[in-house]
């Protein structure tokens, strides 16, 4: 009788550890999602301020009678550099708005995170198997 008890206490406890770990694992999945998505707009925003820069370093005498090319859904797009400066500006602060979007909720989910392994009393445990 007590071998059935402690089975089933055992599988309980079992139990409790898988649903502890899928929570964990969606966790982490969030949070390099996030992460992900932070490191692209990062990527994204310099990449924009160095055309921005190029463009804005030519001299607004020069800017008129030349042609610029923005890419549009994968079409060429044949704009005047004003143009494509003004939209270079937008994209930009849109992005940046987005990034410190992003940048908070990685920083939320690392807390919800933390406040769920204190309460739950998880601990991250490596493991050394050598394969």
């Amino acid at each position: 009788m007590a071998d059935k008890v402690d089975a089933s206490k055992q599988q309980a406890q079992n139990e409790k550890a898988q649903v502890l770990q899928r929570q964990y694992n969606a966790y982490q999945e969030l949070l390099t999602d996030l992460q992900t998505q932070a490191s692209t707009l990062t990527s994204q925003i310099q990449e924009h301020e160095i055309v921005d820069k190029t463009l804005s370093s030519i001299p607004p005498e020069k800017r008129t009678g030349r042609k610029c090319f923005k890419m549009v859904g994968g079409v060429l797009v044949d704009k005047s550099i004003d143009e494509v400066i003004k939209i270079l500006t937008t994209d930009m602060k849109k992005m940046k708005e987005q990034k410190e979007k992003t940048d908070g909720e990685v920083k939320k989910v690392s807390k919800e995170m933390e406040d769920w392994m204190k309460k739950n009393n998880v601990k991250i445990v490596k493991n050394n198997a050598t394969q």
